[in-house]
Formats: C-alpha cells, structure tokens, sequence
C-alpha cells in the first residue's frame, strides 16, 4: 500500500509538464500569428504619390508598388480611401488594389474626358462623357459600360459596396462584389425623386415605383 501511495505523484508530474507546454505552444502561435488576425478584422490603408515619372502606391504593409508613366504622360488626379487608390493620367485609369498589391489600368478613349469620380474603400466609379468605369478593389478588376450618344449622367452616387449612376434613360449600378454594371431602364415620363443607400443597398425612388439594388444579388427589385 505504501509503496501505490508513493507512486502516485508520478503518474501527475507527466500530465503537469504536459499542461505546461500546451500553454507555451498557444502562446508561440499567437506570437506568430498576430499579423494575420489583425488584418483579417482591419483592412490596409494605401497612400498614393508622384515620383517624378512614375505613380506609387504605399499601402500599409509590404513593398511599395511603382506604375511608369508613359512619355508626355501626366497625372490630373490621384486619391486613396482605404485599401483602394485611384490615378487619373492623361491616357488612363489606374485602379490599385491593396488585396491583390497592383496596379489595373484602363485606357481612356480618344476625346474621353472624366468628368466625376467616387473613391471607396472597396471600389470605384469614374464617369466619363463617353463610359462609366467601376473597379472592384477585391479583384482589381475594371468594368465598362458606354454612354448612348446623347446620354449624360446627371448622379452619381456611392456608399460602402454599391454605387449608382443615373442618366434620364436608366439607372446603372455598381457592386464591390458582382461583375459589370447592372442597368434598368425608366419608362417614358418616369422622374426619379430620391435615392437612399446604406453600405449594401440603395434605393431609388421615381414617381412610379422604387428600384432596389443590393450588393450580393447583383440585379434589380422592383416594388410598387
């Protein structure tokens, strides 16, 4: 009996040191492993520069990320909101993306000229007289969709992952999430009143029904 009495701390010395070095193992991988935790809860910031021939983008984290210019070509415009940077040339369109750390290029057409633009965290929207250009951070993609010849956006509106342009023919609309511009059309007389949006929906009001574009879906609700 002594002898089983005695034996008994040493079937509970392996179980301690056992503990012991499961802790020390979670605290190692949490060491390591904090960048990737914060970044999932926190998106990169990205600052956009000029360094004399060449646009660059500075995100947050990782190497910086030049795009020459071409000869005789000049920056209008550069601006950033969030992990998404935008520069306008002379030539182009230059959407970058912190996800994918690259530049995307569109190239403007002959005697097309920007005339407004909307930078998002998580996407943007540049009118033209010619197109509506969207760029989805996420994908460091850019969609097009032309302008009819007598077609003129008179808003433009955008809010966390959707964004809208309306024209006295239709309504087009833009997500960070679903590919292209989704557009319906008005019918003859109808006005548009208002347009409310949240980060996900927007909604436009005419003065014969409410249009509902949502994020995820990537089409267009009626509602009389």
């Amino acid at each position: 009996m002594a002898r089983q009495r005695g034996n008994r701390p040493t079937h509970r010395i392996p179980l301690a040191i056992s503990s012991r070095h499961w802790g020390i193992l979670l605290l190692i991988i949490a060491a390591l492993c904090p960048s990737h935790v914060y970044t999932q809860g926190r998106s990169v910031d990205v600052l956009i520069t000029v360094v004399k021939d060449r646009v660059v983008a500075l995100p947050g984290g990782g190497s910086p990320v030049e795009e020459p210019l071409g000869v005789n070509e000049t920056i209008v415009t550069a601006s950033a909101h969030g992990p998404a940077g935008l520069a306008q040339t002379t030539r182009r369109l230059l959407g970058f993306s912190s996800a994918l750390h690259r530049w995307t290029e569109v190239q403007l057409g002959v005697e097309e000229q920007v005339e407004q633009h909307q930078v998002l965290p998580r996407m943007l929207l540049v009118q033209t007289n010619r197109r509506v250009h969207g760029f989805q951070e996420s994908r460091g993609h850019w969609f097009s969709e032309a302008l009819g010849p007598n077609e003129t956006v008179h808003q433009l509106h955008g809010r966390g992952h959707v964004a809208v342009a309306i024209t006295p023919e239709r309504a087009l609309a833009f997500s960070a999430f679903t590919g292209g511009f989704f557009s319906i059309r008005f019918s003859p007389n109808e006005q548009v009143q208002s347009i409310d949006q949240t980060h996900d929906v927007t909604v436009v009001r005419t003065t014969v029904r409410q249009l509902a574009f949502r994020s995820q879906i990537g089409l267009w609700t009626e509602m009389r």
